[in-house]
């Protein structure tokens, strides 16, 4: 009982930085990924938000088993909130996993 207790706590403290490291290294991956103008993700979405007065609500990482959801909100008005997601699989391949994710970098 005891040496399972300490394997669960071994597995909680080195497990999450390994995790965390993974998330921010797909969170990286999604935001420098070329788009549009010879500019990345970021750039064109930290554009957009700057020119249409919009609010930023940031960056989240979703871990789920073989991939990793990145998301970036976007509050348009008190009601209206805009949801940019790509998935990360676990060969480090990125895929928008929504319309607006893939119309991203392809719109004129």
């Amino acid at each position: 009982m005891r040496s399972s207790l300490l394997l669960l706590v071994w597995f909680g403290i080195y497990a999450l930085p390994c995790s965390a490291a993974s998330q921010d290294a797909a969170l990286a991956a999604v935001k420098a990924q070329p788009c549009k103008d010879n500019i990345n993700v970021e750039q064109v979405l930290d554009q957009s938000i700057r020119s249409h007065s919009q609010r930023d609500i940031g960056w989240r990482s979703f871990q789920e088993d073989g991939y990793i959801d990145i998301e970036r909100a976007v509050l348009v008005n008190k009601g209206m909130e805009l949801r940019y997601r790509w998935r990360v699989m676990a060969d480090n391949s990125i895929q928008p996993n929504n319309e607006r994710a893939e119309k991203l970098c392809h719109s004129e």
